[in-house]
């Protein structure tokens, strides 16, 4: 019988190599009963979505959004602190919402950019969004929800069949052959209990199904719910950054009352709403600031200054509206120039209690104005005067013999009263003197045009002495006009030079002449202001140099009316230098 031929040898190279134990790399032949080694993976970056500086002071940077919501800013207690100055402290604020996320702005001052476009409500983000904050930039990434991506992670390995070499059938291995080996016999019993345990694995396998499916409705459920919520959330925060920023808008406008109105809507919806606080304490303080600028624009239009000083002055020094109260001040000073002008002009044409209204109105404002003072002054003054009554003097028992010539002379008959005068020449003395008197003054009148000042004065002197009670008579009156005009240069004259007495002197014989004379009314105006100025220069002199001090003190006196308060005053000190 013929030998078997001989068994293979089973490679040990791999593919490739030389069959039979060529030269090719041998692989190391792996015991029996050990497994194959873990493959070594290494660390996967972080894949969620996070933000990238790409300008600005922290370029560069990465924040991580691991958590559902962020502030950014440049405030240090920030989740994400970006240290640039043109960025506000909370700038922006970030929210997951669902699988995705938005962003919106927190009131910031230079506004927030999203790829260019400015936004105003909260605006949900994409992959690649850049979002400006002043001069920083940054980058929105999240590439698990732009583009799906599967991590493969390696399975265990297979399991070796134990005994090293896989045995082939043949030698060594006894075989089976078909119709010779025994049927096992099969167990009904056994058979109806693996039955049921397939059954009752399937059952519960079932059961977990089920309740994995309603527990996954039950949680997708919630989720509707939470985003349902959260979407209201949203929609009634950009509702109340919209009432807040319509209150700022109001701000700006100076409507005070209507941001007031927004604010408080604000705080009824959410009390706690960041800055509602301090716009509240500010809003509250400038309406009645508004209200009082108000007031005294109101009162600028009528002319009312003290009434408008009074309103200016209520308006708290922390205001904002500043400038529009550094106008109104400007203003007032103004109007009340104007007004101390228009009484000057009222005092002049003698109506005295317009002039003394207006400049206590201009005083309310300015009490240390010193035009409106002097006027009012002398308004008071004139104003007591003419107020004073002045009794008439009692009627003579019975009329004297000359009255009907007087009368006579009143009416400028000059030839009908010298008649009267001799007719009573043998009743009375005084007829006499009165023929003498009337005769000299028809010899001056005949040649008036010719008199001098002191001609004209005589003239003056003789028709009161004649008339008496009566007043100037009609030829008087005459003459008057021309001795007015004759004393008024004389008056002018002594003030350009100086000579207070004189002008005082001659600007009283002016107005005697010519009582409705103004000329001659405003040197005294003005020469009783100067007393006031020559008053003090005579009182800084009296103890030091009480000669230059006394003819001082004289010429104030001469300026001065006695129930002027210079006049008694320069009266007082001229008697004590004269101790």
């Amino acid at each position: 019988m013929a030998n078997p031929p001989p068994a293979r040898r089973r490679p040990t190279s791999t593919s490739g190599g030389p069959p039979g134990g060529g030269t090719g790399q041998q692989r190391p032949v792996r015991k029996a009963g050990t497994t194959a080694p873990a493959v070594r993976s290494e660390p996967m970056p972080f894949s969620g979505p996070k933000l990238v500086v790409t300008a600005g002071p922290k370029a560069g940077e990465e924040f991580n959004l691991e958590d559902a919501e962020y502030v950014v800013g440049r405030a240090t207690d920030n989740p994400i602190c970006i240290q640039d100055s043109s960025v506000s402290r909370k700038h922006i604020m970030l929210r997951r919402v669902g699988n995705g996320w938005t962003v919106s702005d927190l009131g910031s001052g230079n506004g927030t950019l999203v790829n260019g476009e400015p936004i105003t409500d909260e605006t949900v983000m994409a992959n690649g969004d850049v979002i400006t904050m002043g001069d920083s930039e940054v980058t929105f990434t999240d590439v698990a929800n732009s583009t799906m991506m599967v991590a493969i992670t390696p399975g265990p390995s297979r399991p070796r069949p134990s005994g090293g070499v896989p045995q082939r059938p043949g030698r060594g291995a006894e075989r089976v052959r078909p119709g010779r080996a025994m049927a096992k016999p099969v167990d009904p019993a056994a058979q109806k209990k693996k039955k049921m345990v397939v059954l009752a694995s399937a059952a519960v396998v079932l059961m977990l199904a089920s309740g994995l499916i309603v527990l996954q409705m039950r949680k997708k459920a919630q989720m509707e719910v939470q985003m349902a919520q959260r979407m209201v959330e949203i929609k009634e925060h950009e509702r109340l950054a919209g009432i807040f920023q319509d209150a700022k808008n109001h701000i700006r406008l100076g409507k005070w009352t209507d941001a007031k109105a927004k604010l408080e809507e604000l705080k009824a919806a959410d009390p706690e709403y960041g800055g509602l606080k301090d716009y509240l304490e500010r809003v509250e303080k400038e309406i009645p600031n508004q209200e009082h600028v108000a007031a005294a624009e109101t009162a600028l239009a009528q002319k009312q200054l003290g009434q408008a000083k009074a309103e200016l002055d209520k308006v708290t020094q922390d205001t904002t509206m500043f400038e529009q109260l550094g106008k109104l001040r400007r203003q007032l000073q103004d109007v009340a120039d104007a007004r101390t002008k228009e009484a000057r002009v009222l005092l002049d044409n003698k109506s005295l209690d317009q002039a003394k209204a207006i400049t206590d109105d201009v005083l309310a404002a300015f009490p240390e104005g010193r035009d409106a003072k002097l006027i009012n002054d002398e308004a008071v003054r004139n104003i007591k005067i003419r107020d004073t009554p002045v009794a008439p003097p009692p009627p003579p028992p019975t009329a004297p013999p000359w009255e009907q010539a007087v009368a006579r002379f009143v009416d400028a008959d000059v030839s009908g009263a010298v008649a009267l005068v001799n007719n009573c020449l043998t009743k009375s003395p005084k007829c006499k003197d009165l023929l003498k008197d009337i005769t000299e003054f028809n010899n001056l009148y005949k040649r008036m045009e010719d008199l001098d000042a002191k001609g004209l004065a005589r003239l003056l002197a003789l028709d009161k002495d004649i008339t008496g009670a009566r007043g100037p008579s009609k030829m008087a009156r005459n003459a008057g006009t021309r001795a007015a005009n004759i004393f008024y240069k004389s008056a002018s004259a002594a003030k350009a030079s100086g000579q207070w007495a004189r002008a005082v002197e001659y600007a009283r014989r002016t107005l005697q002449a010519d009582p409705s004379h103004a000329g001659a009314s405003n040197i005294l105006n003005e020469l009783r202001t100067k007393a006031k100025e020559v008053y003090l220069q005579a009182y800084a002199l009296r103890s030091s140099n009480p000669e230059d001090a006394i003819p001082k003190f004289k010429d104030v006196i001469a300026m001065t009316p006695s129930d002027d308060e210079w006049h008694e005053k320069a009266l007082k000190r001229l008697d004590e230098l004269s101790k």
